[in-house]
């Protein structure tokens, strides 16, 4: 098979990380074109830096398959407007940018209990995020909503490090159903995009924890 070429969004956060290299390592993509605010400093014959922000961006790149990892925290954002243009409007913004250049399937992190009507902020954002996704219309869309996303950051998010110690003692229980409310690790998360990628079922797909 022809190999192909990827957009990756994210590339500097945990899950982003993980992915990233897998790419670089696949022989299923032959480039790998990134987003940053500021050099990786990686050097690798497939990878294509592309530095700058994301309001800067109005025209799309040569790419088969986009990957978005992005996300921050109402701490990191400072505001809800600024959370919500992280993680809603930019990946909208580039989904629709990609669409129209021809890219194919697009592969998103989104979270668990995502949902548009839901009263929580932080749920409401995501589900939106969802939904203009659906709209844009790709030939293929993967969501992965995972639970807590286990993994060392560089910015630490207060109690979620308590939260991570607590569901490494708690996962074992989480079975059957309950293992969609299992804590994922952020390298099963980038290996599980890159599978669906490879795999480029067409149409929506929704994948919680325990399929991923």
């Amino acid at each position: 098979m022809q190999p192909k070429k990827a957009l990756l969004l994210g590339a500097s956060g945990l899950t982003g990380g993980f992915l990233l290299q897998l790419l670089l390592n696949s022989p299923h993509y032959n480039i790998v074109t990134i987003y940053v605010r500021k050099s990786l400093d990686i050097v690798h014959p497939k990878l294509v830096e592309i530095i700058g922000d994301f309001n800067t961006i109005h025209t799309a790149v040569a790419a088969d398959d986009v990957f978005c990892c992005l996300g921050t925290t109402i701490k990191i954002a400072k505001t809800k407007a600024a959370f919500e243009e992280v993680d809603r409007f930019y990946p909208v913004k580039i989904a629709r940018l990609q669409k129209a250049a021809g890219s194919r399937h697009f592969l998103v992190i989104s979270a668990m209990g995502a949902d548009e009507k839901s009263t929580i902020f932080y749920s409401k954002t995501k589900g939106l995020m969802e939904k203009d996704l659906m709209d844009v219309q790709f030939p293929a869309l993967t969501i992965f909503r995972p639970a807590l996303i286990l993994g060392n950051r560089h910015h630490k998010r207060g109690g979620e490090q308590i939260a991570q110690w607590l569901f490494t003692l708690i996962n074992p229980l989480l079975v059957g159903p309950l293992k969609n409310y299992a804590a994922i690790k952020a390298s099963d998360i980038a290996n599980g995009m890159l599978k669906r990628a490879i795999e480029h079922t067409q149409g929506t797909q929704v994948i919680l924890s325990g399929e991923i």
